[in-house]
Formats: structure tokens, sequence, C-alpha cells
């Protein structure tokens, strides 16, 4: 009698899916110096330049007319900011340490 209570509990509680992962964090993954991820530093970036961009900065690369942007996270070209490509927002990730 006791297994079935506790499997019709257990059947009525589920919604079908995998229980979310704990583990996982909100911040997104370490960042691995890719363009357009957080940084500090140059050292932050395989491209070796961080740019502040007023509420965060980036790894970035140098753009003029005749080269434009790579896309940003959004899917559309980032934005040349006085020669530097400044994304929408940088990529979901968090710097190590933090």
């Amino acid at each position: 009698m006791h297994r079935l209570v506790i499997a019709i509990l257990l059947a009525g509680c589920g919604g079908g899916g995998a229980p979310p992962n704990i583990d996982a964090d909100p911040r997104g993954p370490v960042c691995s110096k890719q363009l357009y991820d957080l940084c500090v530093e140059e050292h932050d970036c395989d491209t070796m330049v961080c740019q502040p961009f007023g509420a965060f900065s980036a790894c970035t690369t140098s753009c003029s007319p005749s080269t434009p942007c790579p896309k940003d996270k959004s899917g559309s070209p980032a934005e040349c900011d006085n020669g530097a490509c400044k994304p929408s927002a940088p990529n979901m990730c968090h710097l190590p340490g933090s």
C-alpha cells in the first residue's frame, strides 16, 4: 500500500521534463577570450584589445568603413565606434574568479 501511495505522489509531481540543472551558472560559462566576451584588461582577450563601452568592457577588434565589424550575439554586425567594434551587449559569460 505504501508503495502505491509513493508511486502516485511521484507521478503527480512532475511536469514530464527533467529537473532544472541547479548547478548551471546564470551568468553563463567562463569567458574564453573570444570577440565580444567581457574583459578587464587586454590579456583577457585573444585580440589583445579590451575596450570600455560605458556599462561594460568587451574584447573587440578594429573597424573602418572598409573593414566592417563581425556580427555580435544579436546576429547583426557590431557598431563601429571610434574605430572599435562595439557589440549591442557582451557575450553571456563571466570572468574567471568572478
